[in-house]
C-alpha cells in the first residue's frame, strides 16, 4: 500500500514538473508575448470614453462577400479614310462567397467557398490595428464576351456605326491585377478604425480622424493571339499592356455613433498616382473577315510610357451593430484608377466589394 501511494505521489510530482516545463517552453512564451502585445496595442492608446475594448477577445465570424472588377479601354483611330472612336468594357460578373473566420482581437484565419460559378480567381488578405489598415487583393480573369460603345465613320460623312453593342471574340481578354493599399489614422486615441472594420473594439462616441495612405496597383492585360487579330487592329495595334501605379494620398474618416450599439463609418481619400508607368506591346496584323484561319499577328514591338500625375480615389463605408456578445457588420470598398499609354489608348480600372459579417465574441 505504501508503495502504491509512493507511486501516485511520484506521478503527481512528474506531472507538476512537466506542466512547469511547458510554461517555460519557448513556444508558450512566444504565444504569451504575442497575446500581451496584441492586448496592450489595442488598450494602451485608446480613450475609454470613446473606445471600449471587449472583454471577450476571441471572435467566430460567418462572412458573405460579393465583389466585381471592371476594365474600360478606349482607342481612337483617325486616318484619311475613316474615323473610329470606341470604348470596350470587360469585367467580371458579380460573384458571391461564404466563409468562416476565427481569431483573437481581429487577428486570425478564415476560409471561404464560392457560391456561384465564376470565371476568375480572387485572393485577399488584410490586417487592421488601432491606427492602421492594410489590404491586399489579387485577381485574375479572362472574358470572351464584352460590351462597348463604338462610333465609326467613313470619311467624309458616311456614318457606319454609332451606339452600344455586344461583342464576342474567340480568345479571351486576360486580366491580372494586384492591389495593395494601406492607411494610417492620426486620432487613434478617439477614433477606432478596428471598430468599423474588424470589430475588435467598440466605438461608443462619435469621432473622426485625418489619415494618410498609399496604394500600389499592378495590372497586365493581354489579348495577343492570332484569333484576336481583328481586336488588336481595332485597338490601334495594341495587343498587350501593363500598368504600374504608385499612389499616395490624404483623407478623412469618421465614426458616427447615433445610438448605443450602432456605428456608421465613412472613409474618403483622394490619391495622386506619382509613379505611373505603362508598357505597351504593339503588333502588325493580318486578318480575313470571311476566314478566321487567316488571322495573324506578328512583328512584336514593345515601348514604355511614363504618364503624368493622375488623380485617383479610394472610398470605404461600414455599418456595425453590437449587442451583448454578438455583432453584425456590413462594409464595402470602391477604387477607381485611370491610365493612358499615349495616342494608342487609355482607360480606367474600377473594383468594388461588399462584406457582410455576423460574429460571436467569447
Amino acid at each position: 500500500m505504501k508503495a502504491k501511494r509512493l507511486y501516485i505521489l511520484l506521478l503527481l510530482l512528474l506531472t507538476t514538473l512537466a506542466v512547469s516545463a511547458q510554461k517555460d517552453f519557448f513556444l508558450f512564451k512566444a504565444a504569451r508575448a504575442v497575446k500581451n502585445y496584441v492586448d496592450s496595442s489595442v488598450i494602451k492608446t485608446a480613450d475609454s470614453s470613446y473606445i471600449v475594448v471587449p472583454k471577450k477577445p476571441w471572435q467566430l465570424i460567418v462572412r458573405h462577400k460579393i465583389d466585381r472588377m471592371g476594365l474600360k479601354m478606349h482607342s481612337v483611330i483617325d486616318t484619311d479614310e475613316e474615323y473610329m472612336n470606341w470604348t470596350p468594357y470587360v469585367g467580371t460578373r458579380a460573384a458571391n462567397s461564404l466563409g468562416l473566420w476565427f481569431g483573437y482581437r481581429g487577428y486570425g484565419l478564415g476560409y471561404s467557398v464560392n457560391l456561384n460559378k465564376r470565371s476568375d480567381t480572387y485572393f485577399t488578405i488584410g490586417a487592421v490595428g488601432s491606427s492602421y489598415g492594410i489590404n491586399l487583393r489579387l485577381r485574375t480573369f479572362g472574358m470572351t464576351e464584352f460590351n462597348g460603345d463604338i462610333y465609326l465613320k467613313i470619311k467624309p460623312d458616311q456614318e457606319v456605326l454609332n451606339g452600344n453593342y455586344d461583342f464576342e471574340i474567340l480568345e479571351p481578354i486576360r486580366v491580372h491585377s494586384l492591389i495593395i493599399d494601406g492607411y494610417y489614422m492620426f486620432n487613434h486615441k478617439h477614433f477606432s478604425y478596428a471598430a468599423a472594420y474588424d470589430q475588435s473594439a467598440v466605438q461608443v462616441r462619435s469621432a473622426g480622424s485625418l489619415m494618410v495612405g498609399a496604394m500600389w496597383n499592378a495590372m497586365s492585360v493581354r489579348y495577343n493571339s492570332d484569333k484576336n487579330a481583328a481586336l488588336v487592329s481595332l485597338m490601334h495595334d495594341v495587343g498587350a499592356f501593363k500598368v504600374r501605379q504608385g499612389s499616395i494620398g490624404a483623407g478623412y474618416a469618421y465614426n458616427w455613433v447615433p445610438t448605443r450599439g450602432l456605428l456608421i463609418n465613412g472613409l474618403f481619400m483622394p490619391m495622386l498616382a506619382l509613379y505611373n508607368r505603362q508598357v505597351v506591346v504593339k503588333y502588325k496584323t493580318e486578318f480575313d473577315d470571311e476566314d478566321e484561319n487567316y488571322d495573324a499577328i506578328y512583328d512584336e514591338e514593345e515601348s514604355t510610357n511614363w504618364s503624368r500625375v493622375t488623380l485617383t480615389f479610394n472610398a470605404r463605408a461600414s455599418v456595425t451593430y453590437n449587442w451583448k456578445r454578438f455583432f453584425l457588420n456590413v462594409y464595402g470598398q470602391w477604387n477607381t484608377r485611370s491610365y493612358k499609354y499615349g495616342e494608342e489608348g487609355d482607360g480606367r480600372i474600377s473594383d468594388w466589394y461588399v462584406n457582410t459579417s455576423f460574429g460571436l465574441r467569447f
